[in-house]
């Protein structure tokens, strides 16, 4: 009988250390906030009365590095917005997209500034899940197509989902030794019978 209670106390030990080792290793990151900045040259091309208009640059995105823009804008020549996609990838074939958003002031035609509200929506690689919000100025030559646009904001990382594989993964094992020592708890009282 002494034996026994040893034993159901000493499990019930190890069961409470590994929930709390398990917990402790499951908190999840944190996650981090990222300011950055971004600078891009290039030019769009398409036909207004076949839309879309499609954009592509190069530029940077810092901290994160160096990048190839790509954008697709449906223009509303009424308002003078434009509303569309974009992907910015970067030299390890990693990606953040988005929505855009641009307002033109056309009143300094030909050249033209726009404001613009990037929204980063997700991404690949090692920018997955990232999101947040970037605002900018374009300057647009509408003689040629050229552009550079400039601006700055945030980017949200979203904390990894390993922590939350390892304590599945303690459960699981828990409930397991749990499992097999009452198989075993079981296999001594029928021995003993």
């Amino acid at each position: 009988m002494r034996s026994s209670r040893f034993a159901f106390l000493f499990n019930a030990a190890r069961i409470a250390c590994a929930l709390i080792l398990a917990s402790i290793v499951s908190i999840p990151a944190q996650a981090a906030t990222i300011n950055v900045t971004y600078s891009l040259s290039g030019f769009g091309a398409g036909d207004p009365l076949n839309l879309p208009l499609i954009g592509s640059a190069t530029g940077s995105l810092l901290p994160l590095g160096n990048v190839t823009w790509s954008d697709m804008v449906f223009p509303n020549f009424a308002t003078g917005a434009g509303d569309g996609t974009f992907k910015m990838t970067f030299a390890d074939g990693d990606t953040l997209f988005g929505a855009l958003h641009e307002q033109g002031d056309f009143s300094t035609f030909p050249i033209v500034p726009f404001t613009q509200l990037l929204t980063v929506t997700g991404g690949t690689g090692a920018l997955l899940l990232y999101h947040g919000t970037l605002t900018g100025l374009l300057i647009s030559d509408q003689t040629n197509g050229t552009f550079t646009s400039s601006g700055a904001g945030t980017l949200e990382t979203t904390p990894e989902p390993e922590s939350l594989i390892l304590f599945g993964t303690g459960l699981a094992s828990l409930l397991a030794h749990r499992m097999r020592a009452l198989l075993f708890q079981k296999d001594c009282r029928q021995s003993e019978s």
